[in-house]
């Protein structure tokens, strides 16, 4: 009596042990959790369809998905699916051409039209068995209690046995269980995690003793000097990069939580100095839940001295939630792709030196100190084409020449500037997982205190430390791995 609905359930089981195979889910631990949402899909969609082939299609479909997702994300960048990548399905439908190639756009597209043609043809001839309308309703409400109780809220126990490291939850507990995991993990903990860090009372004030210097800070896509890893480099392929370096306050490796994308991790440390410790599971990224108005930040440090606070980006405003970031994070203005329109191009994206021209215009309107931060988008991947590498050395020299604009111009400016930039992670090239450093690297220069070029090797959230060294003068507040290091020999 049974046989004809299993086909509701085999489907999205198929798809499920797929996904346990490239976790290499091969234990018992969190195995009923891990089926839960396989359960009860299959249950809500053969209660509001009343077909089981279709309802198990309809079921496998998106787990077939997300394991597709997870073994190219595990390719391309060293990790498996997280709870919060939920937070990252609007850009890819938004945005196909960052996302689709790595996948393999052909099979992507090609598996969604496939999928949509047999659920079509499977409404208009699959028979329907006798349901009643009891059942089917039973059938739906049992797969509503199952994801809005144990999925929703798992036990404590299991919990607290996470290893916290993704590859290794996911190969203990699988990857639907390791996700309904850490987001109730992530949930319980987060309002304490937030609270440890306050706007109020700012973190530091700037010295005083003269005009407030202006600040840039710069997060530039895909920045890193390749010299030591890459092979058959131009000669001198960043010479402003060099000479910054060498007068530089500080300057050195910078480790980012990420590779090859995942661009807010490094962003939110940057501008808040909270690093993975006071994030918890939030860190894989803070844009999602985390950032709330309130938390500690640049902006709001440097709004309490009287500077204006301008975030820029070229590109659209809505990605990684930056619309609501911004301002979360005490920025006035956030000024995105609609300020671009008609700006220069380099490649898909708008070129580095036409943000660098905004940001100069925006000192050059500024009534007083102003901070500017600025997310450039000239060097993102993908990179098409037989020569990748070559595409995003051309993107480098590009930035490269974006920073001796900048710090060109400085003597043109009202006052001293301080020109910080960090790479927010390696550039996700052929064979680069391969590669045993990921850091990337960052300097700090001031116009008015030219520095010695020390060498200085931080964590992501050590940029913050360092522009308040730069504007205080004193030592970085947080001393240690997550603020500056001296690496210089002696």
């Amino acid at each position: 009596m049974l046989l004809p609905y299993l086909p509701a359930l085999l489907l999205p089981l198929l798809a499920w042990a797929a996904g346990r195979a490239v976790s290499r889910a091969y234990g018992m631990q969190g195995l009923w959790l891990d089926l839960i949402p396989v359960v009860a899909c299959a249950a809500i969609l053969l209660g509001l369809t009343g077909l089981p082939v279709l309802a198990g299609v309809l079921a496998a479909m998106p787990l077939a998905g997300l394991v597709l997702a997870d073994a190219t994300k595990r390719a391309v960048l060293d990790e498996p699916v997280v709870f919060s990548d939920a937070a990252m399905l609007p850009l890819v439908v938004r945005h196909p051409s960052l996302y689709l190639p790595f996948a393999g756009t052909h099979w992507v597209v090609g598996g969604l039209v496939a999928g949509l043609a047999v659920l079509a043809a499977l409404w208009v001839w699959e028979p329907r068995p006798p349901l009643t309308g009891a059942v089917r309703a039973g059938l739906v409400a049992g797969g509503l209690l199952l994801i809005f109780g144990p999925l929703r809220a798992p036990p404590a126990a299991l919990r607290r046995a996470l290893a916290r490291a993704p590859a290794a939850d996911t190969a203990r507990f699988g990857l639907l269980a390791s996700l309904a995991l850490y987001r109730a993990a992530a949930r319980a903990e987060r309002p304490g995690r937030q609270a440890a860090f306050p706007a109020y009372p700012p973190a530091f004030a700037p010295a005083g003793g003269g005009p407030a210097p202006h600040l840039i800070l710069i997060q530039a896509e895909s920045f890193w000097d390749p010299r030591g890893t890459l092979a058959d480099l131009p000669a001198n392929p960043l010479p402003h990069w060099d000479r910054l370096k060498a007068q530089s306050l500080a300057q050195g490796r910078l480790e980012v939580a990420g590779f090859g994308a995942n661009t807010m991790r490094a962003e939110c440390a940057a501008l808040t100095g909270i690093g993975a410790d006071g994030l918890g599971l939030d860190r894989f990224n803070p844009y999602f839940r985390f950032v709330v108005p309130g938390l500690r930040s640049l902006a709001t440090t440097l709004r309490a001295a009287g500077y204006r606070a301008l975030a820029l980006h070229p590109f659209d405003p809505r990605f990684f939630g930056r619309h609501r970031v911004m301002p979360a994070l005490g920025f006035q203005r956030f000024d995105s792709e609609t300020a671009f329109d008609g700006a220069a191009k380099a490649g898909a994206h708008v070129a580095d030196s036409a943000v660098a021209q905004r940001i100069l215009a925006a000192l050059a309107e500024a009534d007083g100190p102003a901070f500017v931060f600025a997310i450039t988008m000239q060097a993102h991947g993908p990179w098409p084409g037989a020569d990748p590498q070559g595409q995003w050395l051309a993107h480098l020299r590009d930035a490269d020449a974006m920073l001796g604009l900048l710090s060109g111009a400085a003597g043109q400016l009202d006052r001293p500037l301080v020109l910080c930039v960090y790479g927010d992670h390696q550039p996700a090239l052929p064979g680069a997982l391969q590669w045993q450093d990921r850091r990337t690297d960052w300097l700090i220069w001031r116009s008015d205190r030219r520095g010695d070029g020390v060498a200085r090797d931080i964590l992501a959230e050590g940029v913050f430390a360092a522009v308040s060294e730069a504007l205080t003068g004193q030592l970085a507040p947080h001393p240690g791995k997550a603020g500056l290091q001296d690496t210089s020999e002696g």
